[in-house]
């Protein structure tokens, strides 16, 4: 058991200050001889000084070298007498000459005969640097970690995003290590086969062929596919194999092609001409345009919508031109996108060309990017006048016309009507809220108010968003 032993501070009364300060010097790295104003008398420095200047302190107040945020420790420091416990170490930022700070470990010794300080510091500065190296490794490997998971989710994106049906199989085990999603329509549910063996999904009669391939894929031997039937599908696949080097460790990327599908899925141009045409022929519009919202495609819907003479009426022009709110909904819609990906039923309203009634619709859209593009998607939804009538305001919103003038004799006129502007005042922030989708920047842009003016009046009125669109600027 470690002993812990308390000075004798008796026999401090027998001894010179400056012979202890000069004998401590010997253990430790600074010592301060300091009087009973905190001035500091004398400088010792250790064995190896801890700066060059360590003389410029004398006749200097204790407190006035050190850093602010160090100055109550030196507070505590000077406040060591012979009736107390023996001081304890504290850390402290000295500053030598103004300019140099040096992190110094001290602790302080009270000697009443001479009514003097003597302060023994400890130099931290080479842990501080092997603190700040190890912070420094630590930041690194979390860069390193998260640079790690971005790739690894890029991969993964990757990887599911294949059309292809892939799977990454052990060649040592032949057991299933990952399947994308493609393979799903292959093999069921892929969470029951990760870690079974490959060959496990064909006939028995087919394992020691599939084994061979996969080993002559292991081997570097270029060979081409062979063909085999899906046990629980019954149903004729072509498997293909690559080997994967990772480290000590190979891996086979095997693709499974399902004979039967291929046949009925036709081209690629099939597909997107067929994806075209019912694209063309949806009942709703779709348009696709720029990030800044300019068309760059439609459908015939959104061009009966706008009551456009053809199609090039409407195209390279911007989608404000047609919303009811014009640049206020148009910077809701890109802004979300922008921020969020998509944005889903957002309630507007379509303007036409000939001047007629404004159309209601809902308005959903995604935005993606190509290797030089980046576009928006944009689905409009045309709802009929029945579904979008108010429902009928809670009675919680205030008072009714009724119940205002029967104020009329009780409260001074002046009183009514500021209470009948609070009320409409708040119906129409709340108003504003709900048609921006919580956009309080839009918002305030559709009351005319700045957004300072429209925090102030929500503040006011008790109007508590609870789930708030941060402001965006498109």
């Amino acid at each position: 058991m470690t002993k812990i032993y308390h000075l004798d501070t008796s026999a401090l009364n027998t001894l010179d200050v400056n012979f202890v300060a000069e004998l401590l010097a010997l253990s430790v790295d600074l010592t301060l001889i300091v009087n009973e104003s905190g001035v500091i008398e004398k400088v010792v420095d250790g064995s190896k000084p801890v700066a060059a200047d360590t003389s410029a302190l004398v006749g200097k107040k204790w407190l006035d070298t050190v850093a602010i945020d160090s100055q109550p420790k030196v507070n505590a420091l000077l406040k060591t007498r012979e009736d107390q416990d023996e001081q304890k170490w504290r850390q402290v930022n000295q500053e030598i000459n103004g300019t140099t700070s040096l992190p110094i470990q001290y602790s302080t010794i009270f000697f009443p005969k001479q009514n003097k300080l003597v302060a023994i510091g400890k130099d931290l500065s080479s842990i501080s640097m092997l603190q700040q190296k190890l912070v420094e490794s630590q930041q690194e490997i979390e860069r390193d970690y998260a640079n790690l998971h971005a790739i690894q989710n890029r991969y993964l994106q990757l990887f599911n995003s294949i059309d292809q049906a892939y799977l990454i199989v052990d060649s040592q085990t032949l057991k299933i290590i990952e399947v994308n999603k493609s393979a799903g329509f292959l093999v069921g549910d892929l969470k029951k086969i990760q870690g079974k063996l490959f060959v496990n999904l064909f006939p028995v009669k087919d394992h020691e062929a599939i084994q061979s391939y996969l080993m002559e894929s292991k081997s570097g031997i270029l060979q081409s596919s062979i063909q085999t039937t899906l046990e629980n599908l019954k149903e004729n696949v072509e498997i293909s194999s690559t080997i994967l080097r990772e480290g000590n460790q190979n891996v086979c990327l095997v693709s499974i092609k399902s004979k039967s599908q291929t046949a009925n899925l036709g081209t690629v141009n099939e597909q997107a001409a067929l994806l075209s045409q019912a694209m063309e022929d949806f009942q709703d519009g779709f348009i696709v345009c720029s990030s800044n919202g300019i068309i760059l495609t439609s459908n015939n819907t959104f061009v009966s919508m706008s009551q456009s003479t053809q199609k090039e009426s409407v195209l390279g022009k911007s989608l404000e031109i047609w919303l009811g709110r014009a640049s206020v909904d148009l910077k809701i819609l890109l802004g979300t996108v922008r921020e969020h990906g998509s944005i889903k039923d957002y309630a507007s309203t379509i303007t036409a060309d000939d001047g007629s009634s404004p159309m209601d619709v809902r308005i959903s859209a995604i935005g993606f990017n190509s290797a030089k593009l980046s576009l928006v998607a944009i689905g409009i939804h045309s709802i009929s006048k029945a579904s979008t009538q108010p429902a009928d305001k809670p009675d919680n919103l205030g008072k009714n016309a009724k119940e205002l003038t029967q104020l009329v004799g009780k409260v001074p006129l002046k009183q009514i009507v500021t209470e009948t502007t609070d009320i409409i005042e708040k119906l129409c922030i709340l108003a504003a809220l709900d048609l921006t989708m919580s956009n309080r920047a839009s918002a305030a842009e559709l009351l005319g108010l700045s957004r300072q003016g429209l925090y102030i009046k929500m503040r006011r009125f008790g109007i508590v968003d609870s789930n708030p669109t941060d402001d965006i600027d498109a």
